[in-house]
């Protein structure tokens, strides 16, 4: 998850720069900046929420395939799929 800490830290003070010139501009600016950045905000919060959802997801998938690795050939393995490609 670390990754996806680096690209909220990076998006964050890109919106920070972003909100700084807007509201330098005017009163009418600042408050479309600040409109962006709550948006912004909640489609990192969203991406990095569905990241580690996947990542979780490959994680266990690629775990289980370890298992069924060390398990002889003709056996059924723990992550439910036998020899052959058929699930149990």
């Amino acid at each position: 998850m670390s990754s996806n800490t680096t690209v909220f830290a990076r998006t964050r003070s890109a919106l920070a720069v972003r909100a700084r010139r807007a509201a330098a501009r005017g009163r009418d600016s600042g408050a479309s900046a600040l409109e962006w950045a709550i948006i912004a905000a909640v489609v990192v919060v969203a991406a990095s929420v569905i990241g580690g959802v996947v990542f979780n997801i490959v994680q266990s998938k690629g775990n289980d395939l370890q298992e069924c690795a060390n398990v002889a050939v003709g056996s059924a393995c723990a992550g439910g799929v036998a020899s052959g490609g058929t699930t149990r």
